[in-house]
Parts: structure tokens; C-alpha cells; sequence
């Protein structure tokens, strides 16, 4: 029984309520004021709090998707940081490819049935040359793409990265966000870009934050050059880093603007969204930098812009003045953005830091990456 399932959920919640109704029946009728009469008493009242608290959570985490799966949660409830090198094929790798394409049941809740007038979603593993590590990946692809005058057109892309831990069903069917582009696109305030969803947690359960981790998974080198090239190999994309584009929420935020900093080769704009611009290191990163203070400096986005010359790229910072906790850090970003980088703000008066300040701020990032978006 899958944990995020519907019937998994199902189950916890009549246990719970079982749990309930057992324990004010049971109640009144355990005698004795004892030590056996209490801990009966008590024994009753902390079963029923934890079949309550167990429901509760496994629906919080089927909604938020903070653990996709047993493994998932087991991993992480180790306390051990794994380093790991990520999926490897049996077989040799010649390039970055997709190993797998096929359309999710999620097209059908998103309404995506005729390709040449939704569009289509790809669902897809990402399995990189360089570093062998491996991603899973929705990949949609607008109605524009099918048209028969288009044969020959590339078309922009715009890889978004999930947060930690992130899963890209969330960004997909959570947050609908194929959707939300088909009906930018038809209204007119987007042009036809191809999106990218995904993992960014390349090797579960660590935190890398898009890092290169000096002796371990190089999950920096991944999302700037495996992942471009499996998505060349695989579509018509954009020859040249005018047409190509990253956003993600929170941490997926932290490395798209990141990635677009230190590969300004590679990409022309990034979006964050309630993202943060300093480099993390807690219980679920370890030290990614080998204790070393000058690498983590180059990974603080603070840190290269008061001691690095800019890159030539936009981000846009979107975020909200009111309920999240790295506003201020995001303003220090802001003010201290200087030629050739563009910065500009998308802000809230009020939010969080959670899918609904995520949601409000979607299409208006959507809108800011359509107009840097450019093929030649």
C-alpha cells in the first residue's frame, strides 16, 4: 500500500476514528484508581492520540508530498546523510538522454487531450553522461510544438526545479502548472516555451542545493549540462542560452538562480520563487563544500555579488513582504544587483511560504520568463 495512497490514508482515518469511539466507550468502564487502572487509562487516551496524529500526517503528507514513498521516508527518518553517485544504467552511456517517454494519468485530470490544442505531457527519467546521476521529469510541450507549419521550429525552455524534497507530480498536479501555461499561452500573455519539471533531489534523502559536492555527486554539473543536452537530444529546443530559462520554488528557486549565475553560458534568466540567495548548510545538506569557506563563498549568491562581477542574466525575485522569512534576504539580493545583471521583483503584500503564496506568484513568473525568452 503506497504512502500517499487514497487508500492508505482511507485506512488511517477509520482506524482513528475506531480509536475514538473505543476509547469513550472503554473509558468509564476501566475500574480501579491504582496503578493498573491509570496506566490502562493512559495506555487508551495515548492510542487514540496516535492513530489521531498518524491520520493527520499521512494526510498532510499526501497533500504536500513531503514523503513520496516509503522508501522516501524511511531514508530520511535514518538521521544519516548518504552520498551517493545517483542511478547508474547497466548499460554504457554515450550521451544525456531520456530513458523513457510516455504520457502520465495525470494528463487527463489536466485536461491535455489533443496535442495540437493542449499540448502534451511526457512523463520521463533524465539520465545524465557526465556525472551518471538521474532525475525523474515531466517534460510539457505546448500546442505550438504539433502544428504542422512548425516542423522545423525550436522553441525556448524553461526547466523548473522542485524544492526540497520536492517531487515534480507536485508542481505538475499539485500546482497544475501545465495547465496554468496552456492558459497563459491563450490568453496571449505567454509564447509557446517548453517546460522541464524537475527533481531536483538527484540523491535522496541530501540536500546537495545544486551542488557539486567535492568527492560526491555532482549534481551542479547535472542540471547545467546533462540535463540541456538530454532535452536537445530529445526535442526542438533552443540552440543558443537565449531560449533557455530555470525557476523553482524555495530551494528549487536557490538553484535556478544559481545555476543561471554560474552558467550564464548556459542560461539568460532565472526565476525565483520565495527563494533564498545564501548558501544552506543544516541536517539535511551535511557539508557540501568539504569545509571548504571559499567553495560554500561561491555558492552564496549574497557573497558573489558583493565580490564577483555580475553575470549577464535576469532573475526575477518573487516573493512576499509579509510572511516569509528570507524577505530580507531576498531585498539584500535585490539591492546589491548591478549591470550586466537585471533583477527584477515580483512581491506580495502578504503570503508564506508554502504552495499558496507558490501558486499566486506562478504566472506572473511565467509572464517574466516568456519576455526574456528568445530563439535565434
Amino acid at each position: 500500500m503506497q504512502l500517499t495512497s487514497t487508500a492508505f490514508i482511507s485506512l488511517l482515518t477509520v482506524l482513528a476514528v475506531v480509536a475514538i469511539v473505543a476509547t469513550v466507550w472503554l473509558m468509564p468502564r476501566i475500574n480501579g484508581r491504582g496503578v493498573r487502572g491509570h496506566a490502562a487509562r493512559l495506555g487508551l487516551l495515548v492510542a487514540c492520540q496516535l492513530a489521531i496524529v498518524l491520520a493527520l500526517s499521512a494526510g498532510v503528507n499526501a497533500y504536500f508530498l513531503f514523503y513520496a514513498s516509503w522508501d522516501d521516508l524511511l531514508a530520511s527518518g535514518s538521521g544519516q546523510v548518504e552520498v551517493g553517485k545517483g542511478k547508474q544504467g547497466s548499460a554504457p552511456v554515450s550521451r544525456s538522454e531520456l530513458l523513457s517517454r510516455s504520457a502520465p494519468e495525470l494528463s487527463s485530470q489536466l485536461g491535455l487531450k489533443t496535442p495540437d490544442r493542449d499540448g502534451r505531457l511526457e512523463q520521463t527519467t533524465i539520465r545524465g553522461l557526465r556525472t551518471g546521476l538521474s532525475s525523474e521529469a515531466f517534460v510539457y510541450l505546448p500546442p505550438d510544438y504539433f502544428k504542422a507549419d512548425n516542423a522545423k521550429r525550436n522553441f525556448p525552455v524553461v526547466v523548473v526545479l522542485t524544492g526540497y524534497p520536492g517531487d515534480p507530480k507536485v508542481l505538475v498536479g499539485r500546482q497544475e502548472l501545465p495547465k496554468l501555461a496552456l492558459e497563459e499561452l491563450r490568453a496571449g500573455r505567454t509564447q509557446p516555451m517548453i517546460y522541464a519539471f524537475v527533481q531536483s533531489t538527484v540523491v535522496p534523502p541530501r540536500d546537495t542545493e545544486c551542488t557539486d559536492v567535492p568527492g560526491g555527486p555532482q549534481v551542479e554539473t547535472f542540471f547545467a549540462q546533462d540535463v540541456p543536452d538530454a532535452l536537445r537530444a530529445a526535442y526542438r529546443v533552443a540552440p543558443t542560452r537565449d531560449g533557455w530559462g530555470l525557476m523553482g520554488p524555495s530551494s528549487g528557486g536557490y538553484c535556478a538562480a544559481k545555476l543561471a549565475m554560474r552558467h550564464s553560458d548556459k542560461f539568460t534568466a532565472a526565476g525565483s520563487v520565495s527563494g533564498y540567495f545564501k548558501a544552506l548548510k543544516d541536517a539535511t545538506t551535511g557539508d557540501l563544500w568539504a569545509g571548504s569557506k571559499a567553495l560554500r563563498n561561491e555558492n552564496d549568491l549574497i557573497w558573489r555579488l558583493e565580490n564577483r562581477p555580475p553575470p549577464p542574466v535576469s532573475i526575477l525575485v518573487a516573493s512576499a513582504r509579509k510572511g516569509e522569512k528570507k524577505f530580507p534576504e531576498a531585498e539584500r539580493f535585490v539591492a546589491l544587483a548591478k549591470p550586466p545583471l537585471q533583477v527584477d521583483t515580483a512581491y506580495l503584500a502578504e503570503g508564506g511560504h508554502n504552495l499558496k503564496t507558490f501558486g499566486r506568484l506562478w504566472p506572473e513568473t511565467m509572464r517574466w520568463m516568456s519576455s526574456k525568452l528568445q530563439v535565434k
